[in-house]
């Protein structure tokens, strides 16, 4: 009987994509899967036409490879959405990192412009008090004559 592997199916590719990291069903295991299962009956045929030491195993049926083609098949695909994914994300990335130099631009410019107003307003209150002496100054002598 030929082994048969599973098939991914666009249902357990949304179910593994909601997992996260560090689950059983990796990414790296869906793409190495379909691998050593072709490893494995590759194998098996090549036992099968090999010089018999003893009576060699029956060779893998052709539907064990059509259904090893056909897994392989899925990792492309699984892989093709996950460098698409990836490249998507490099990109946000990059979008992210120059919205965060734009920003430390603003706030540096933020800064130097609060450092300016602190120094008109200091300047400001500096005349303003000298108003208010020269006013006091003024009164006194007005009140003497």
């Amino acid at each position: 009987m030929a082994n048969k592997l599973p098939t991914v199916s666009s249902h357990s590719l949304q179910r593994d994509q909601t997992r996260g990291p560090g689950t059983n069903n990796s990414t790296t295991q869906q793409l190495l899967g379909p691998l050593n299962h072709l490893n494995s009956i590759a194998q098996q045929l090549l036992h099968s036409l090999s010089p018999p030491h003893t009576k060699p195993p029956p060779p893998p049926t052709v539907t064990a490879f059509a259904d090893a083609d056909a897994a392989l098949a899925a990792a492309v695909q699984l892989a093709r959405l996950h460098q698409r994914k990836q490249q998507r994300i490099e990109a946000l990335k990059s979008d992210v990192l120059a919205l965060e130099d734009s920003w430390r631009t603003v706030i540096m410019r933020l800064e130097e412009g609060r450092r300016e107003l602190e120094a008109i307003i200091s300047e400001g209150d500096v005349r303003l008090a000298a108003i208010e002496q020269a006013k006091a100054g003024t009164d006194r002598v007005l009140c003497f004559r």
